[in-house]
């Protein structure tokens, strides 16, 4: 996997504009960070700084292009992402790595899937890449460091804080919501109950 994160690293670098290569590299070291933080090593490290480092390998990209590629890739769009197509960079982003990349570990391609919406049954390099992506250094917004400081309490908390916080923005803003999102949620809030 070593060689992976070399060649991920330096076609992202070549391949992302400057600012979302940054957000990239910020996300990645954040990522590392939270996971040594909850006891993650060897080959969970890997795949963690390979997804962060893949997953927004196509954000950039115009809506047509995002469009073209899912019908490409065989993908297609939910409604909400045909409504709100910059939700499908995920998705799109996760449907290359095989044949962009050369990446076929099933972890990194969940991690780079869920990372914008979160969904259920993810494992925790694709939790911590979820909550990295929204917390990283470069973010900037209302309630972040109170937010960062529930990693204190454990990923799940720190996943169910970083999802309530974004479903209040949502809301607030009038954005529709991805029932991913309530779902992961729902899940999360049941395992720390115990249903």
């Amino acid at each position: 996997m070593k060689a992976d994160i070399q060649r991920a690293t330096e076609m992202v670098a070549g391949q992302l504009p400057a600012e979302l290569y940054r957000h990239t590299v910020r996300t990645r070291d954040y990522a590392l960070e939270l996971a040594k933080r909850f006891g993650c090593d060897g080959r969970e490290l890997e795949r963690i700084e390979l997804a962060a480092l893949l997953h927004d390998n196509c954000k950039h990209w115009q809506t047509q292009r995002l469009l073209s590629e899912a019908k490409a890739l065989g993908y297609a769009p939910s409604e909400l992402e045909r409504c709100v197509p910059a939700l499908l960079h995920a998705k799109v982003g996760a449907h290359r790595l095989q044949r962009d990349f050369g990446v076929t570990d099933e972890v990194v391609y969940s991690a780079v899937y869920h990372h914008t919406v979160g969904g259920c049954g993810m494992v925790r390099e694709a939790r911590i890449v979820f909550c990295a992506d929204k917390l990283e250094p470069g973010r900037n917004y209302e309630g972040l460091d109170e937010l960062r400081a529930r990693a204190a309490d454990g990923l799940k908390e720190l996943c169910r804080a970083v999802i309530a916080s974004g479903l209040n923005y949502l809301m607030r803003k009038g954005t529709p919501i991805d029932t991913a999102t309530l779902d992961f949620y729902n899940e999360l809030v049941m395992e720390q109950s115990g249903g």
